[in-house]
């Protein structure tokens, strides 16, 4: 399942042309997060992904367009800063194998400013469309385009859960551990890159649904470990 997250649109034409490309590439959903666009005047540009526009889930915020989803895809143009861990980025040619078999929101940001680094860090990856270095900045909807393209190319596997390689279960549970052993263990603001390296890495490098499920025994048992270690010392205290 495809699901398209428009953070904050700007434009009414790019709005109109993402839902023309969401039906171009039969997209599954539409969401659109608290938009700043006359959503009449957007269908004017959507031709034939009328309908998208019509149907498309208005919400008020992002948790809300992100909330039942398996694998949440952040997109930007500004990626691969060296020290900065957060904008470490996968690649359109890199995304089907994380995403096959799964219930996948496509997150896009403002025209004019991108997605938030609160909003990066609530998703599980970052994409990047790489482009001419002193200009890699694409149009809202020429991303939009370029990205549904590459997972176009895999369609007729994409949607099979037996392709897929780790159960939506297994990912909720390695997120929930992963986030929940870095709030314990954080002592300052730059220890969110602990959570987000290892969860990122956990995701990409598992192979199949029985490594996942040790992972997440691991990450349990680490978890309990460290919560009776902490009641312990506060008893002897």
């Amino acid at each position: 399942m495809i699901r398209v997250v428009l953070v904050e649109p700007e434009g009414e034409y790019n709005v109109g042309f993402i839902a023309r490309l969401c039906k171009n590439f039969l997209v599954d959903e539409l969401y659109i997060v608290n938009p700043k666009v006359n959503i009449s005047e957007a269908i004017k540009f959507s031709a034939g992904g009328k309908e998208f526009l019509e149907n498309a889930k208005i919400v008020n915020n992002f948790n809300d367009a992100i909330a039942d989803v398996d694998i949440k895809i952040a997109t930007s143009s500004i990626a691969d800063n060296k020290g900065d861990i957060l904008r470490k980025s996968i690649k359109p040619w890199e995304l089907f194998p994380l995403i096959q078999g799964k219930r996948v929101a496509l997150i896009f940001g403002r025209e004019s400013v991108g997605l938030t680094r609160e909003e990066i860090f609530k998703s599980d990856f970052l994409l990047h469309i790489p482009a001419n270095p002193s200009y890699p900045v694409l149009n809202l909807s020429h991303a939009v385009g370029i990205i549904l393209y590459e997972i176009w190319k895999n369609r007729g596997i994409l949607n099979n859960p037996q392709t897929s390689t780790i159960s939506e279960h297994s990912i909720q549970l390695i997120d929930k551990y992963t986030e929940t052993l870095y709030k314990l263990l954080k002592r300052s603001d730059e220890d969110y890159k602990m959570y987000i390296a290892m969860k990122r890495a956990i995701i990409r490098g598992v192979k199949d649904e029985e490594e996942a499920r040790v992972i997440v025994h691991f990450l349990r048992k680490l978890y309990t470990r460290i919560i009776h270690n902490e009641k312990e010392m506060s008893n002897v205290s």
